[in-house]
């Protein structure tokens, strides 16, 4: 009866380690999480169209370029430092801009912004419109 049980045991606990550490061939098994082969990507657009279509925008992440203005590097009240300008595209269509951090910048520079859209933003008291919470801003 001794060895039947350790027989037994050493299966059991050899089909549950296959069964945890799931199947090493590439398969999907029901209980893994799903890892896209590439991640979304923002809408490539311009200032001018989102100005004129700031409805299907909204809510979406978007990569423009323009020009930077009206640049202000501030810090809030509990410390946090962030930046807002506008960026102003080749035909003028402006938007404003915020990113949570005081990247190297100037103004009149050209950029790219990524970021999330919003066409109305509220934030505590506040209230944004038109603006692009950046991700990320690189210089061109």
């Amino acid at each position: 009866m001794k060895r039947h049980f350790s027989k037994f045991s050493s299966i059991f606990f050899l089909l549950l380690t296959i069964f945890l550490w799931g199947d090493f061939s590439g398969a999907a098994v029901p209980w893994q999480y799903a890892i896209p082969d590439e991640e979304e990507k923002a809408v490539e657009t311009t200032a001018d169209k989102i100005v004129a279509k700031k409805d299907s925008y909204d809510g979406k992440e978007v990569s423009v370029s323009g020009k930077i203005s009206n640049l202000k590097f501030k810090t809030s009240n509990g410390g946090s430092k962030y930046t807002t300008f506008v960026l102003v595209g080749e035909s003028g269509g402006r938007i404003n801009v915020l990113i949570s951090k005081h990247p190297k910048l100037k103004p009149t520079q050209k950029v790219r912004v990524t970021g999330i859209y919003r066409k109305v933003n509220k934030t505590g008291k506040y209230t944004f419109r038109n603006q692009i919470e950046a991700s990320e801003v690189t210089t061109l």
